[in-house]
């Protein structure tokens, strides 16, 4: 018996005997990896894809684990293009998963300052929340549609419409038990509190801050060290900003410094960082130490051309990536335009020959029976 035999009927019985896990118990694996460990996650759900034996349903199920741990690990090549892929397959009975990978890659397209084509995806996710049949017990999936509106329209310095979303992920987040509902749901409190700093609201900021900060006790599980790490940095961050409007230079620029000392060894955050600058330069033009307003103005114009270099490389890959799957689309599409038109073309030529040899054929059949008749006479 030859190996290929060999191995082909270990696979069956090991099969057969449970051993060997299916194709659903696989996916179910690589989706319970994907807060744990994002990259097994997203390796062995491209194993599996690769593998040419899921359906339909599974292929979807799939593409969403590889956006979404593609979002995770921050590859915003990756979120688009398996983000597409599953868009392109889903069907009408698909609209849960539709509307997450939708809230993925507007929040893809968001943290590259794409604003317009965030919104085109947000918006349509937010249309088939109100068309798809969304369960009560999904309230957490609407609340992160509406979250991520909120910080569009903050970004795109629409206030009053961004809080008004703040508020509705508050309220689908306070109803959810969903284990991640209580994290988005000081997330949403937090930035509320900054668009509330933009209007001018510092009392209702300083509560929002609150509401934001991470109380160990009152969660039912415990929170991510890193989160906690972040959440208070912004916080204390806010709280700067408020002092600096109120004109309290002094206390302002304490958490600043302190702030800015205590990420000394944190992951760059320029979202943080960048914004320490400007306050820091702003406060001390306030108070006229115009040497120290010019270091913090200088790192902060430094780091935010960064910044937007960054985003203008993320940007022109992201359309490089467009523009190669539209032509990609565009030669399938010629390719199958030509194998027609070869295929026709071949049809009408064998059908020409066979209709000539008919014809011949027909002729000299003719011609026999005409010299038949002939010798009869």
């Amino acid at each position: 018996m030859n190996n290929a035999m060999t191995g082909w009927l270990m696979f069956l019985a090991l099969w057969c005997y449970g051993q060997v896990p299916s194709i659903n118990t696989q996916i179910q694996q690589a989706e319970k990896m994907m807060l744990s460990d994002p990259q097994s996650s997203f390796d062995l759900a491209e194993k599996i894809l690769n593998s040419g034996q899921p359906g339909r349903k599974d292929q979807l199920r799939l593409l969403f684990v590889l956006t979404n741990t593609s979002g995770m690990l921050q590859h915003p090549l990756e979120v688009v293009k398996y983000g597409n892929e599953a868009l392109a397959i889903a069907g009408v009975d698909d609209g849960v998963i539709k509307i997450k990978i939708l809230g993925i890659l507007g929040n893809t397209y968001q943290s590259i300052q794409l604003n317009e084509k965030t919104r085109i995806y947000l918006d349509e996710a937010e249309s088939l929340l109100s068309s798809s049949k969304i369960p009560d017990s999904l309230s957490y999936i609407r609340g992160n549609i509406y979250y991520l509106k909120a910080m569009n329209y903050s970004y795109s310095l629409d206030r009053d419409i961004a809080l008004s979303y703040f508020d509705k992920s508050i309220s689908q987040y306070l109803s959810s038990r969903h284990p991640l509902a209580e994290i988005n749901l000081k997330l949403a409190y937090l930035n509320k509190a900054f668009a509330l700093i933009d209007r001018h609201n510092l009392k209702q900021a300083r509560e929002s801050f609150q509401l934001a900060s991470v109380h160990l006790k009152e969660s039912a599980r415990p929170y991510p060290p890193q989160f906690v790490a972040l959440q208070e940095a912004f916080i204390t961050l806010g709280m700067a900003k408020i002092y600096s409007i109120e004109k309290n230079t002094a206390l302002s620029n304490d958490l600043l410094l302190k702030l800015l000392d205590e990420r000394k060894n944190a992951p760059v955050r320029a979202d943080i960082e960048n914004e320490v600058y400007e306050i820091l330069a702003q406060n001390y033009l306030q108070t006229g130490e115009i040497k120290k307003h010019e270091y913090y103005q200088d790192l902060y114009l430094k780091s935010e051309m960064t910044t937007h270099q960054n985003a203008s490389v993320w940007v022109n890959k992201l359309m490089a990536q467009e523009q190669f799957s539209d032509d990609t689309q565009r030669h399938k599409t010629l390719t199958k335009y030509i194998i027609f038109i070869v295929i026709s073309v071949l049809f009408f030529v064998i059908t020409a020959i066979y209709l000539r040899l008919k014809q011949v054929k027909i002729k000299q059949k003719r011609d026999s029976l005409e010299k038949q008749v002939l010798d009869y006479i």
